[in-house]
């Protein structure tokens, strides 16, 4: 069983190094890092959106604009006419009523442009002050996100040599797998973090499922890999 306790003494050795690094992922700092980053990919992403958004606006409101001040000219213009025809003693009625009937469209056309510009000034409004105080929030959160940063690096570079001697000793003991094992466990580790289970009361140590009895043989009398028919996971036995 050489070559099977080879490949669990492998195991062993990666799963230590796996602590120590999850050990570095989750300390207080670089969790409140990861909450920070995606508070700021967050803040980023409405920044974008705001400015987007005003970008919007201001165009809108150059349409608006641009539609008002022709209309205040149409409006003059018919308000000159209105006024000759008062004075011309040849107008009919009926021309001065179509006159101020359009006078009155376009003082309503006008009216409605105000309002409507108010409500775009209004919403840019809203929409830049949203803009400034999200962007200061964010400001403040990526200067305590990069203090974290450096803190979480000075953090891993204090366990830099211990990860080193992990890799040292994993480096060692790669040479003293099979090949062919090695292959095999890290395509089992694609679906399982630990990819060997021990078997425990004649159980898969890995989903608990009882083995039979000619699995159990095959175990014991096989220098190589026998997997769990259920799980997939790499069958050890240490007795």
């Amino acid at each position: 069983m050489r070559k099977m306790q080879a490949l669990w003494d492998y195991q062993e050795a990666e799963v230590a190094k796996n602590a120590v690094e999850a050990e570095i992922r989750n300390t207080p700092a670089r969790l409140q890092l990861n909450k920070l980053h995606k508070q700021l990919k967050s803040q980023q992403a409405v920044i974008a959106k705001l400015a987007e958004d005003i970008e919007a606006y201001e165009k809108q409101m150059i349409v608006l604009t641009e539609r008002a001040e022709k209309l205040e000219e149409r409006l003059q213009m018919e308000s000159a006419e209105l006024a000759t025809i008062k004075q011309d003693d040849e107008s009919t009625a009926e021309e001065m009523t179509e006159l101020k009937g359009d006078i009155e469209r376009l003082n309503r056309e006008v009216s409605q442009g105000v309002r409507e510009a108010k409500t775009l000034l209004g919403e840019i409004e809203k929409a830049s002050e949203e803009y400034q105080t999200t962007a200061r929030a964010a400001s403040k959160g990526k200067k305590e996100y990069d203090a974290l940063r450096a803190k979480c690096e000075e953090e891993r570079v204090a366990r830099q040599d211990e990860l080193d001697r992990h890799d040292q000793k994993l480096a060692t003991l790669s040479k003293t797998v099979d090949p062919a094992l090695l292959e095999r466990y890290n395509q089992v580790k694609q679906h399982h973090a630990v990819p060997i289970a021990k078997i425990v009361n004649s159980k898969c140590g890995g989903c608990n499922m009882s083995l039979p009895m000619v699995m159990l043989k095959k175990i014991a009398t096989t220098d190589g890999i026998v997997e769990c028919e259920n799980c997939g996971r790499i069958l050890y036995n240490n007795e």
